[in-house]
């Protein structure tokens, strides 16, 4: 099922950093209240955590290794989610990985079916884009830039450099109040100012 998203997303410096899926799998149980898809079970396993892809994807750890960002477990509890979506119980999201641009990849219950989603921080929209696991790490992420703009991505890259460890590319002025989507409006930003910047901006606009 990974073959082709391996080859798309190699981890960086070809190291995998492993992931214990039992403490994930139990957290999301335990804390979230809802069941991990067997399919997000298998990537873990398969892929561990880290940055993937030239920076362009990063998976959370389980927190038991030091690396860029928050663990899964820090990440999915954060207190800002609660401003943002339902809880996992009532429909809501658990993310386990993010795009350099801050928009998070996670899954979500519909009933019996396991919707994976894309929320777009800097716009608040959300995306379902697959209903089936297998679909999503064998098709939809075998493209480097399924969940994102390529040509987005090659500006701020040329304007910014590589994506710096452990933070986001982020606009200075969000679009949800007119700021551009051009590479100017680009900077480098820390995840938790990034979101907190712009569930405040989304509450006040």
């Amino acid at each position: 099922m990974f073959e082709k998203f391996s080859l798309t997303f190699p981890s960086e410096g070809g190291v995998k950093n492993i992931i214990d899926v039992s403490v994930l799998v139990k957290f999301v149980e335990k804390n979230l209240g809802v069941s991990v898809p067997a399919e997000v079970v298998a990537f873990w396993d398969c892929v561990g955590a880290g940055y993937l892809g030239d920076r362009i994807l990063y998976v959370y750890g389980d927190g038991t290794n030091l690396l860029a960002r928050d663990s899964f477990q820090e990440w999915n509890k954060k207190d800002f989610w609660q401003a943002v979506h339902p809880a996992p119980q009532n429909g809501g999201p658990v993310f386990f990985a993010e795009t350099c641009f801050g928009d998070q990849l996670g899954f979500r219950w519909d009933g019996e079916r396991a919707l994976y989603v894309l929320f777009c921080v800097d716009t608040f929209e959300a995306f379902t884009i697959t209903d089936n696991g297998a679909d999503l790490f064998s098709r939809v992420l075998s493209d480097k830039y399924a969940l994102l703009d390529e040509q987005r991505f090659a500006a701020a890259l040329n304007r910014l450099g590589p994506l710096r460890t452990g933070m986001h590319y982020a606009p200075i002025v969000s679009p949800m109040i007119g700021g551009s989507s051009d590479t100017d409006n680009l900077c480098f930003e820390t995840p938790n100012v990034h979101f907190r910047t712009a569930i405040a901006t989304y509450n006040t606009k």
